[in-house]
């Protein structure tokens, strides 16, 4: 299954995914770095990911580094929030060389797990600080990034089941 995005208001964009697993094995895959740095790929198969930094706790911060062509991408962020394993509140930054050296104002994001039947929806609505800084996210190929990532985790799950 692909993940579905939509753009809810102004300066949000939401996308869902499901995933055939309970919800505290995808809280892990989401939250457990070692299990990230196997995923959060995007859709370039050349892309390096020296740093995946991460305290998904309440008052918790992540900071990620990937490595291309197009030079380096760092997202970090602060966790507001963690329920495990039903919600994740945090904030985001982004930038480096790969955004010309810019760090874009932070993002609010909000992810949810629901599961029912052993199957999980993962829901994650990222709010921007504006439209214009929504639109450019969306046609950065953001989309196409997540639905990578998210085909390498379905791909993993009999590995990642203990």
């Amino acid at each position: 299954m692909k993940t579905q995005f939509s753009m809810p208001d102004d300066t949000s964009i939401a996308y869902e995914r499901t995933f055939t697993a309970p919800a505290s094995e995808v809280w892990r895959a989401y939250t457990d770095p070692e299990i990230v740095r196997t995923w959060l790929l995007g859709p370039n198969p050349e892309t390096e990911f020296p740093v995946c930094e991460m305290d998904m706790r309440t008052g918790g911060s992540f900071r990620w580094v990937w490595v291309d062509a197009q030079g380096e991408l760092e997202i970090h962020g602060d966790i507001l929030e963690a329920e495990e394993p039903h919600r994740l509140v945090s904030t985001e930054h982004m930038g480096g060389s790969a955004m010309g050296g810019m760090e874009l104002p932070p993002t609010d994001n909000v992810v949810t797990f629901v599961e029912a039947d052993g199957v999980t929806t993962m829901r994650t609505v990222i709010t921007y600080a504006s439209k214009e800084m929504r639109d450019g996210a969306y046609a950065s190929g953001m989309a196409e990034g997540i639905d990578a990532g998210f085909d390498r985790l379905d791909d993993r799950w009999s590995e990642l089941a203990r």
